[in-house]
């Protein structure tokens, strides 16, 4: 059964995003991995802790790039064409970036491979980010710009603060009451 809300019952009221800034929204407990690290420690860490992306920190502390199992997926997908015969099959996954479910050749050979590919062949390098003090309005704009559903919090260093995806708005906007 399907639950039509009556628009005069539950009236949203519009609150001002202009006060809340990332620092207020941001995960601080962010989950990383090094540029030197496998594809298959990546995908463990990614699968284990239920999330799509992982930002990347150098032995510097500066983020320098990030992670994703599409980015994961697609890697193997490329280098396993010439398996496309035998020992391969076809895999649907959620690509939260492009908002569809695609489909990926996997075959054991190339999972098998995740161990000896380093992070950094197939991590995005171009950061996507704020700082902590960007507002809420901010951040939200740019997911909707880039078409992204995270955003990195980091300093003039790169060193990174923490993480805000789309479901941080989905609790914000919670909140409010």
């Amino acid at each position: 059964m399907i639950q039509q809300l009556d628009q005069k019952e539950h009236n949203v009221t519009k609150r001002p995003t202009t006060s809340i800034l990332a620092r207020d929204i941001m995960q601080t407990d962010t989950i990383t991995v090094a540029p030197s690290d496998s594809l298959q420690e990546a995908m463990t860490i990614l699968t284990e802790n239920h999330i799509t992306g992982l930002p990347v920190i150098d032995n510097k502390s500066r983020c320098v790039g990030v992670v994703t199992a599409g980015d994961i997926l697609n890697f193997e997908q490329e280098h396993a064409e010439f398996a496309q015969e035998a020992n391969s099959d076809m895999a649907r996954h959620f690509d939260p970036e492009r908002q569809r479910w695609e489909s990926v050749r996997v075959s054991a050979f190339a999972l098998e491979e995740f161990a000896e590919v380093p992070v950094s062949e197939v991590m995005t390098r171009e950061l996507i980010s704020v700082g902590p003090t960007a507002t809420a309005t901010e951040v939200a704009q740019l997911m909707l710009d880039k078409d992204i559903h995270r955003v990195l919090v980091l300093d003039a260093e790169l060193r990174l603060f923490g993480i805000i995806v789309a479901f941080d708005f989905v609790s914000l906007w919670a909140d409010f009451k």
